[in-house]
């Protein structure tokens, strides 16, 4: 367990798998599970309160808009404070008016007001007034954007004055990813406790997953790694995992109930129409009781209520998923399955690959489950990465003058010419070349790969034994490759013949 001091308060993380991470949040009104979702409220507009929420799903921190509650509340706000507007005694964030902003243009208070205000209403986690660069501006307009939000993060500290309260710190630059470079290291040079992404709400309308992958990637690179992090607007359980598995700990949300309104049901594989639903593919408590029929025959009221608590209930139960998918190291099989419910999704998972290898320096080197092969994104997991960079830096082969190179998923050993002076490497995808000696190491001895070969199994398994020829092959006097070509085809013997000059082929 990594224990981090985040400003006074102690954020731990309890579980890694890859950039994934399961974390504990201290705030003054109680501790909150990481990952989670943050259901945003709007005080005058309540279709489930803070307390039926939590009842309902167990959500343990809400969001709400400190800019809005200004605008209606004022001093009374600041009498009874934002757990005293809500009527709930749990954990609260409070956004500022940046999303106001980026929809209408402006808001009608200062930077340096909401944050006096929001330090005099005491939410748990405050958050400064951005101004978010958006997916559709220029880069003249987004360096403007990175810039102001700098300076006003900076000025920010300066005034707040409650200790009780946590503040967050956006990162900006859209699309500009050196902007978004820029403006995650000067943010993370600041004394703030959480830091969030800006500007992905046009970006999550519009389905642009892969350049959201590079949004949120490139701010996490460049930000303080020990500090939660905030993807705003997020709140579909169908990118969640994808979000996750690029580090983010907090997202928040008011689609369960906008949605609701609009008659949509959401899933982990996409959204409905109830209008068109036969059955609810569903099991959470208050779907198992209703069907689609007796729903649409509620009331407006109550059938807004139904679809809001469902989609609350598939949110967190997503989220679960999530954590348990972290628990037992098996989060990327997670994303690859969801990730293949819509192709734009699946072109961000995609985008993702291009930087496993930053993800492979925080994922752990053992795990409780088995690896397993879930198509061609496999072969980019930060465990085969990892194994074909410790088996170029670290490993040197044993003394032996034959080397017998074996295409094969079972263990056994096979009858071998000159077994005492024999040397087995087998060639088994994605990982490809896995020297005997190191089979049991993790997850070498733990793989569960089917057996039928796509082309990227082939491919990726004959450039390892290719390259490890190149790195080795020289320590032997002779060179034995045992030939399976109903399964492989001939693209070993190729690979192999490429780089080792004295190759004998044994057919199977």
């Amino acid at each position: 367990m990594l224990v981090i001091f985040v400003g006074g308060q102690i954020f731990e993380i309890l579980h890694r798998d890859g950039l994934g991470r399961i974390g504990k949040l201290t705030t003054a009104h109680g501790k909150v599970t990481t990952p989670t979702l943050m259901p945003v409220i709007d005080p005058s507009n309540v279709i489930m309160t803070p307390t039926e929420i939590r009842q309902e799903v167990g959500a343990e921190l809400m969001m709400t808009n400190a800019y809005l509650i200004k605008k209606r509340y004022g001093g009374e706000a600041v009498e009874n404070g934002v757990h005293g507007i809500l009527g709930y005694n749990g954990p609260i964030m409070t956004d500022s008016g940046g999303y106001q902003i980026l929809r209408y243009g402006s808001v009608e208070t200062s930077p340096e007001d909401i944050v006096r205000y929001q330090d005099a209403i005491s939410p748990d986690i405050a958050t400064i007034l951005d101004v978010p660069t958006g997916a559709h501006t220029t880069r003249k307009k987004a360096e403007e954007t990175v810039q102001i939000t700098t300076e006003r993060a900076r000025e920010a500290i300066r005034l707040r004055s409650n200790q009780r309260v946590m503040w967050c710190g956006p990162v900006q630059g859209g699309l500009f990813c050196d902007l978004v470079a820029k403006s995650a290291r000067e943010i993370g040079k600041l004394d703030y406790h959480i830091h969030a992404i800006g500007s992905p709400v046009e970006l999550l309308e519009e389905y642009r997953y892969a350049e959201l992958v590079d949004l949120v990637m490139t701010a996490k690179q460049n930000l303080p790694l020990s500090r939660p992090i905030h993807l705003f607007g997020a709140g579909h359980p169908m990118m969640l995992a994808l979000a996750v598995a690029m580090g983010c700990d907090l997202f928040d949300s008011a689609a369960y109930v906008l949605y609701a309104r609009e008659g949509r049901y959401l899933t982990p594989e996409g959204t409905f129409h109830l209008e068109k639903l036969s059955y609810f593919p569903c099991e959470c408590p208050v779907c198992v009781k209703n069907s689609p029929e007796k729903v649409r025959e509620l009331s407006e009221e109550k059938r807004v209520r139904f679809l809001a608590t469902h989609n609350l209930h598939v949110t967190f139960g997503e989220l679960r998923r999530i954590r348990e998918s972290i628990i037992e190291g098996k989060l990327w099989e997670h994303v690859q399955v969801r990730c293949r419910s819509h192709p734009l999704l699946l072109e961000g998972f995609r985008r993702l690959l291009r930087y496993s290898s930053f993800i492979e320096r925080f994922d752990p080197v053992t795990k409780k489950s088995a690896f397993y092969y879930s198509g061609g994104e496999s072969a980019m997991r930060p465990e085969v990465l990892r194994h074909s960079r410790r088996l170029e830096e670290r490993y040197s082969p044993p003394p032996l003058p034959v080397l017998a190179i074996l295409p094969a998923f079972d263990r056994e050993r096979p009858k071998l010419p000159e077994p005492e002076r024999t040397h087995l490497v087998r060639v088994i995808p994605p990982f490809g070349a896995i020297p005997e000696e190191l089979d049991e190491v993790y997850p070498l001895g733990q793989l569960q790969v089917p057996k039928e070969l796509d082309p990227e199994q082939i491919r990726t398994a004959a450039e390892s034994i290719r390259h490890f020829l190149q790195l080795h092959g020289t320590h032997y006097e002779r060179v034995l490759l045992f030939n399976d070509g109903k399964r492989w085809g001939d693209m070993l013997i190729k690979a192999c013949a490429s780089v080792a000059e004295k190759l004998e082929i044994i057919e199977l």
